[in-house]
């Protein structure tokens, strides 16, 4: 199915996601209504995974808008700013965009080429290696969340012995179908999941998907059901508390600053959640994102003059940038190891 079909037949689930909560009086800047930001954005009042209103901290995004692919677009009037939860930890956007809005963006943008966003390919035979041997049976089901083109499964299946091979996704990508071995479940992790075969799975994996989420509750929930009983749940996602968003404050940090991230996870934060759902954290490690670990040389040179630019002065970067051409996002450090892995096993 192709995304343009996709997003049309769920237009009404996606704007039923889209209405707003109530914002507080939390001291950052709000509109005086939160129907005042429908149907393109909505505020949120509350930690999205544990429901407090005690904030640890905030801090406003520098940006005037958000750049995704070769689109700008500008942030609500009142800002968007990034709260801290003073109670479980996680950091979370004070508003963001209505998921019908943001399913618009990604429509606008959708490239089934190689080259095409999600669609890059990534080694993922260290991690198939890990959950070998964290498993309980080296021939596990999985299934794969956020699967893209499907290059976890395919390298699952040319691993060894292989169980059943799935994948939920908003979008099945061209390319996905010829590594399946198993089911397709259309929909967003954080919604109810309708249809599916109901056989839960031994591995649930989940790469860059947690940043995303809108509702963590029900993402959780929709995890117990998908796994079964002693089942793993494997995540990667970026890990708020990592040095560059602690030294320059994590309202700076290139991760915070893409319109698809609502929510930052830390270990504290990841192992709060986990425990108040019913799973156990096995194993938990800071790493670097994927797409570092296999950069070239070349590309690698280049990043660390940026961050050499940013680090001598971090007010002047933006301007530098301008001048040729590009955004003035906090640069990417190539070793930063920004990102958590975690393994939770099902209780």
């Amino acid at each position: 199915m192709l995304l343009d079909n996709h997003i049309h037949s769920s237009t009404a689930a996606l704007r039923a996601r889209a209405q707003p909560a109530v914002a507080g009086r939390d001291g950052v800047a709000a509109p005086e209504s939160a129907d005042a930001l429908q149907p393109w954005w909505r505020v949120v009042a509350r930690c999205p995974a544990c429901g407090s209103d005690r904030a640890l901290g905030r801090g406003p995004l520098p940006d005037r808008c958000y750049v995704f692919a070769d689109e700008r677009i500008p942030l609500p009037d009142c800002g968007v700013t990034v709260t801290g939860c003073a109670d479980c930890k996680l950091h979370y956007k004070s508003v963001v965009p209505a998921p019908a809005f943001l399913a618009s963006v990604f429509r606008r943008h959708f490239d089934t080429g190689a080259g095409g966003k999600w669609l890059e390919r990534h080694d993922f035979a260290p991690e198939i290696a890990l959950l070998r041997k964290l498993s309980d049976t080296p021939r596990f089901d999985l299934i794969d969340i956020g699967a893209a083109g499907g290059d976890l499964l395919e390298q699952y299946a040319g691993s060894g012995a292989a169980g059943r091979r799935s994948a939920l996704d908003v979008v099945r990508y061209p390319r996905l179908d010829e590594h399946l071995d198993g089911e397709f479940i259309t929909g967003f992790l954080d919604e109810p999941v309708r249809a599916w075969s109901g056989v839960p799975y031994d591995v649930a994996t989940l790469f860059d998907v947690f940043e995303h989420l809108y509702d963590p509750g029900t993402a959780f929930a929709n995890l117990r059901a998908l796994v079964r009983q002693d089942g793993l749940v494997f995540i990667e996602t970026g890990n708020g508390a990592s040095y560059w968003p602690r030294r320059f404050g994590i309202e700076q940090w290139w991760y915070a600053r893409l319109i698809e991230h609502h929510v930052f996870w830390c270990r504290e934060a990841l192992t709060a959640a986990a425990i108040r759902h019913g799973f156990d954290v096995v194993f938990c490690r800071e790493v670097r994102h994927k797409s570092r670990r296999e950069m070239s040389a070349g590309n690698t040179a280049v990043d660390l003059l940026k961050v050499g630019l940013y680090r001598i002065s971090r007010h002047a970067y933006p301007r530098l940038a301008t001048w040729f051409g590009k955004e003035g996002n906090q640069p990417w450090h190539p070793f930063a190891k920004d990102h958590l892995q975690a393994c939770l096993r099902k209780r």
